[in-house]
């Protein structure tokens, strides 16, 4: 019986510290993988940031440079990237769309007037239209401003009407 409760005693002693450093290591591991997930998550975070500010230059060099359509793509773009940096700005958001219709705006009443210098008439009446859209979600719309402009239309298509038969009738 004594030498069994020993046999015990000595088991133990050597399953005591055994045990022991396994707890630490398992401590230590855990300490180690949080460590390492607050540096990725900082990482992640910085690269979030970084895409935000370069998805804003992309869309200030976009409202520049380009369209209507590639200027609302990045738009939303910026939105989205800056989002997930948690930078995402509603004003600067309102800001840039703004500028992005008024460009729009000034871009339908030259296409309006290039298209009418053509005489391409159905694609005015699109330049018309996308105006008159873009105005509206401007809150700048102007009903006798549009109805000039379809007015000038009309008058240019009867002009180049009148023009051709003119120029079938014999002399």
């Amino acid at each position: 019986m004594a030498r069994a409760q020993m046999g015990k005693s000595r088991l133990i002693l050597t399953m005591t510290p055994a045990i022991l450093v396994l707890l630490f290591l398992v401590t230590f591991v855990k300490s180690e993988d949080k460590t390492q997930q607050i540096l990725d998550e900082k990482a992640k975070k910085r690269v979030l940031k970084r895409e935000a500010v370069n998805a804003l230059w992309r869309l200030k060099n976009t409202l520049e440079k380009e369209g209507f359509y590639s200027g609302r793509i990045r738009l939303n773009i910026w939105r989205s990237t800056a989002m997930d940096a948690g930078t995402f700005d509603q004003a600067k958001y309102d800001e840039f769309k703004k500028q992005l219709y008024k460009k729009s705006i000034s871009d339908s009443l030259r296409c309006i007037e290039d298209f009418i210098m053509e005489d391409n008439f159905y694609d005015a009446n699109i330049c018309l239209q996308v105006w008159r859209m873009h105005s509206k979600e401007l809150g700048t719309y102007d009903q006798e401003e549009y109805e000039a402009l379809k007015k000038r239309l009309a008058d240019a298509k009867t002009m180049k009407a009148s023009k051709e038969t003119e120029a079938q009738t014999p002399d």
